[in-house]
């Protein structure tokens, strides 16, 4: 899921996913990931990641809103980190190439034995809402997960209202799947629907062939 930001996202010019292709990756299975894009790095998360910027995005009630009910604090992540052990679980944090700011991160939970992932992202930086980091970041993630893991499928849900998150899915060629009925409850306890969106590796493969 994708924090609120703003209307003007879907106003941005989509960049162009032939870009975003990993520039490198010599990752294997337990060992910490590094993917490349044209503007990002994305990496496994270490201890010192966890610090003063990602306990404020915790504390961001904002950001918090369209990411999820549980505690992302700073002393939860650090009993969780050893969980993300970069074979079936991974925590990347995403860094501006061109500044080394960390803007936000993924988790991605992977099946293997089904052969899919479920992913989520935050983008906690405000000065990168609407810059189309999430396309190109995303794009060499799945990438990563269909060509290097060999999944078939991956998946997340959003809340319905979460309206750049929505059209991040969809600008990556993500289908709806179902609509989970009043399944999100936002801090003030308003309840709302969650859309499930997934993508096929022939979905994704048929889209990089035509350049998309």
């Amino acid at each position: 899921m994708l924090s609120v930001q703003g209307a003007s996202l879907v106003k941005k010019a989509m960049p162009d996913l032939e870009n975003a292709a990993p520039i490198s990756s010599d990752w294997k299975p337990g060992q910490p990931l590094r993917l490349e894009t044209e503007n990002y790095v994305l990496r496994s998360l270490t201890m010192d990641d966890l610090g003063e910027r990602y306990q404020s995005w915790a504390d961001d009630a904002e950001l918090m809103r369209h990411f999820g009910s549980g505690d992302m604090s700073v002393r939860r992540m650090r009993k969780r980190l050893p969980a993300y052990n970069n074979r079936d679980a991974f925590h990347l944090g995403i860094f501006c190439k061109r500044t080394g700011r960390f803007i936000g991160y993924y988790f991605v939970y992977v099946t293997l034995t089904w052969g899919l992932a479920r992913t989520s992202v935050l983008i906690g930086d405000r000065d990168y809402w609407g810059t189309g980091a999430v396309l190109e970041t995303r794009a060499a993630l799945l990438d990563f997960l269909f060509d290097t893991v060999d999944l078939e499928r991956v998946w997340g849900r959003v809340n319905a209202q979460n309206t750049p998150a929505v059209f991040n899915y969809k600008a990556h060629g993500f289908q709806v799947e179902g609509v989970l009925r009043d399944a999100y409850m936002l801090a003030d306890g308003t309840r709302t629907d969650q859309v499930v969106f997934g993508l096929m590796r022939e979905e994704w493969h048929e889209q990089r062939a035509r350049g998309a």
